[in-house]
C-alpha cells in the first residue's frame, strides 16, 4: 500500500455528474441550504446535556470546597484546643510539684 499514490488518487480532480451546477443553482433558488433538512431536536438534547454536566461539575466542586473548609476550620479548633489543653496540663503538673515539694519538707 501506497500512501502517497492513494492520497493522489484520492485528491485528483473529477469532472461532476452531468446537472450537477443545475441542481446546485435550483437549491440556492429555494432557500435550501442543506442543513435545514436535519434533524435539530439532538441539538437541543445535546446542549441541555452538556449544561447539567457543566452545572453538576460546578455543584460537586462547591461541595467539595465547602467541606475542605470546614474541615480545615475544625483542624484548626482542634489544634487551639490541644494547645489549651496542654497549657493546662502543664500548669497542674507544676501545681502538684509545688503542693510535692512542699509536703516533702
Amino acid at each position: 500500500m501506497n500512501l502517497e499514490k492513494d492520497l493522489a488518487r484520492a485528491l485528483r480532480r473529477e469532472r461532476p455528474a452531468p446537472g450537477f451546477s443545475h441542481r446546485v443553482m435550483e437549491r440556492i433558488e429555494r432557500g435550501e441550504t442543506g442543513a435545514s433538512t436535519r434533524p435539530t431536536w439532538w441539538r437541543a438534547i445535546a446542549a441541555s446535556l452538556t449544561l447539567t454536566a457543566l452545572l453538576g461539575g460546578w455543584a460537586a466542586h462547591e461541595v467539595y470546597e465547602r467541606r475542605r473548609i470546614e474541615g480545615e476550620r475544625a483542624r484548626d479548633q482542634v489544634l487551639q484546643a490541644l494547645r489549651i489543653t496542654e497549657e493546662k496540663v502543664r500548669y497542674a503538673r507544676e501545681e502538684v510539684r509545688e503542693i510535692g515539694s512542699h509536703t516533702n519538707q
